[in-house]
């Protein structure tokens, strides 16, 4: 009798054990499946560069890999490079560091030498710096030199209008 009872006590605590397993997953997908939904209902709404000052970083860093997704892009997130600690690889070959500050600022070249170095060190030879502001004359030259490509933040709102469905429905009608 004492052999079943261990028996049913491990069996109880493994049953116990995968029911928790299976409802932490099944939170970790509902919430994924929500901040994806939540990411593509931001991205329609991007009319002006104003719309994208105010998201949190991470949005934002998650809204541009969803447009680089619609583009056909293979998009993974990495702590190689990047604001904050976080940037995007796109389609395994090109970093893209993205600047979220003010609508008028100008990204210095010292910030397209960190990335040409984060390159370097990753053996990536392709880059793209993303700003919300512009770029400094300087610092599109050290890019052009560097194939490193820059996209303000005019450009990237008209990247978010190329991509949105409800301009895609339109466009195919």
């Amino acid at each position: 009798m004492g052999d079943n009872m261990l028996f049913f006590y491990l069996f109880a605590s493994l049953l116990l054990a995968t029911v928790i397993l299976i409802i932490e997953l099944t939170s970790v997908l509902i919430f994924n499946i929500y901040y994806r939904a939540k990411i593509n209902n931001l991205l329609e709404s991007v009319n002006t560069r104003e719309d994208l000052l105010f998201m949190r970083f991470n949005d934002f860093l998650n809204l541009t890999a969803e447009i680089f997704r619609r583009k056909g892009h293979k998009v993974r997130i990495t702590d190689k490079c990047g604001e904050e600690g976080k940037g995007l690889i796109l389609d395994d070959r090109q970093f893209v560091e993205i600047w979220k500050h003010s609508l008028h600022h100008m990204v210095e070249v010292e910030t397209a030498m960190k990335l040409a170095k984060c390159m370097q060190v990753n053996s990536i030879y392709r880059g793209m710096l993303i700003s919300l502001g512009d770029f400094k004359y300087n610092t599109k030259a050290y890019c052009h030199a560097n194939v490193i490509e820059c996209i303000n933040g005019e450009q990237l709102v008209q990247m978010c209008k190329e991509v949105q469905r409800k301009n895609m429905a339109l466009e195919s009608s």
